[in-house]
């Protein structure tokens, strides 16, 4: 659309005005985060798009854990749909493009059909600089398999090739060994597919997947995969959101049309491994396939290979820094190497601003930048009868007051991404272990049932469950039934004791935080999760 721009400019001006004038800050964009009661972008994102573990997590199982669906489904009940918007420019230009500028307006949807389905819809309306074949998705997803360990889904979705760490890249130009082409075969890991996709958990962390893909074409092509091909895919992964290292093995068989009517028939093998830090992330992926007739006859049979070495390091919770280093081969006698540098600037929560320079072997730099803004958002967006009476913690008469709501959303953004609304990551007494939120835990809702480390299980944590609490037999079987109390879940978060003084399970651990944070963390728990 020649008016993108134009579109774009104008939203964006909109949206810098209603910056500037002090309306509510932004944390959730409400088909997902503001779906949880309003937590922080921080839960699934290090900088909007880029996923980190527990955002992966969410991805790689269709949504069917990692979110209260029953929350979801009532919050989303009136705005299930979301506006996001890009202005990009680039120099010099991006080869085939009108001009250095750029833009994209889409639709996103997102969310819960049922307690058992979920799906997601990225619908561009307009776009320039970007196909809107790969923007597109539109799938749905039947979770209700293998007692809730197995996810069918279909529809259009990302290549489920490490999907949860490419389809959503803080880079602007994406991944090199995954736009890798060889020849005339057009098909890549970074498409996305019409296809169906099986998803099966297993236990420690590992997820398995094997799925047959056919187009990339828009909506209106679905069913039309002729000049695409088709192809199976399988995967094993390691991916659990409480886990510091993360990463699997891939492949990929399938075959190409090819102008003369002959097939390319071909393969792509992959491996990829990432480690997550307390401010950083590092990454290493590689790729290797083959192509039995890249160019239609024209050349020999290719071996192609990849590699993507990354760091993400965040000095700051509103700045976020990228560096990447990248080599692709086709195996046609195309070599590039590029090192790619982003830093992406959180303006708002819902407001990013990305710049990214590739310096190319033997090519001028290229500078790209970005605005992205994605909305509408809200904070503190609580569904009606979430905020109930709670009982001080100094208090524990039958006084109540209306829980505070600056706590409630504190201990809310401890509960779902270990940090508070200041940004400071809670620690542990161990701090050889990683956790990365008491929700990757004990679930969204505080339903618990995970299994941890240790054959440990983790713990039902709220207040009613909390009144028949079984961590303790040995207090249950002495017939002790003390009501839990605000006070006595802050010693237990921090001390490890339960509401009868016995110790719980040492896998749960020992939160070391400021007063406050633990004060919310406890008022967050015990009015708010049932």
């Amino acid at each position: 659309m020649k008016n993108l721009v134009g579109t774009a400019t104008l939203a964006l001006v909109f949206i810098v005005s209603d910056w500037l004038v002090g309306t509510r800050p932004a944390l959730a964009i409400p088909v997902f985060a503001n779906g949880q009661g309003g937590v922080a972008c921080g839960l699934c994102h290090t900088a909007v798009p880029h996923l980190n573990s527990y955002g992966r997590y969410v991805l790689m199982v269709n949504f069917s854990r990692g979110f209260n669906k029953h929350l979801q489904m009532m919050q989303n009940r009136s705005l299930p749909v979301a506006l996001e918007v890009t202005a990009n420019a680039s120099n010099p230009p991006v080869p085939m493009l009108p001009g250095i500028y750029s833009g994209l307006v889409q639709f996103l949807s997102g969310g819960f059909i049922g307690p058992k389905v979920s799906y997601f819809a990225s619908i561009p309306v307009a776009s320039g600089g970007f196909p809107a074949d790969s923007i597109d998705q539109l799938w749905a997803a039947y979770n209700g398999f293998s007692h809730g360990n197995g996810s069918l889904q279909i529809g259009k979705f990302p290549t489920p090739i490490f999907a949860p760490w490419t389809s959503q890249s803080l880079s602007l130009s994406g991944y090199g060994p995954a736009r890798l082409q060889v020849g005339l075969n057009g098909s890549t890991l970074a498409d996305n597919r019409w296809g169906a996709s099986y998803t099966q958990v297993g236990r420690s962390g590992l997820i398995g997947n094997v799925s047959y893909v056919g187009g990339s074409g828009p909506i209106e092509r679905a069913f039309h995969t002729a000049g695409e091909g088709v192809a199976w895919t399988g995967s094993v992964q390691y991916l659990s959101p409480e886990a510091r290292w993360s990463g699997g093995i891939a492949g990929l068989t399938g075959s190409y049309p090819l102008p003369s009517g002959a097939k390319d028939r071909y393969a792509r093998e992959a491996a990829l491994v990432s480690y997550s830090g307390d401010r950083y992330e590092l990454m290493a992926m590689g790729i290797a396939g083959r192509d039995n007739n890249p160019n239609d006859g024209a050349s020999p049979s290719a071996s192609s290979h990849g590699v993507s070495l990354e760091t993400i390091y965040s000095p700051l919770s509103w700045m976020h820094v990228d560096l990447r280093y990248e080599h692709t081969n086709d195996g046609l006698g195309s070599s590039t190497v590029n090192y790619v540098t982003d830093a992406a600037f959180n303006l708002r929560p819902n407001i990013v601003l990305t710049v990214e320079n590739v310096a190319s072997l033997g090519k001028t730099p290229m500078m790209s930048y970005q605005v992205l803004w994605a909305g509408p958002w809200y904070r503190d967006r609580f569904p009606p009868g979430t905020v109930p009476n709670a009982t001080p913690m100094s208090m524990p008469t039958p006084t109540s007051t209306i829980a505070d709501a600056a706590a409630i959303a504190n201990g809310r953004s401890i509960f779902f991404i270990g940090k508070d609304m200041s940004g400071e990551r809670i620690r542990t007494a161990t701090p050889s272990r990683y956790y990365q939120s008491c929700a990757v835990c004990h679930n969204p809702d505080g339903a618990g049932g995970v299994q941890l480390a240790d054959g440990a299980v983790s713990a039902n944590i709220g207040p009613h469950a909390h009144m028949l609490d079984q961590m303790a037999p040995m207090g249950a079987m002495k017939g002790k039934m003390t009501p839990w109390t605000v006070a006595l879940l802050e010693r237990a978060i921090s001390t490890g004791l339960d509401e009868n003084g016995e110790k719980l399970n040492p896998v749960m651990p020992r939160w070391k935080m400021s007063q406050r944070d633990l004060h919310d963390i406890s008022l967050y728990v015990f009015t708010q999760l049932h």
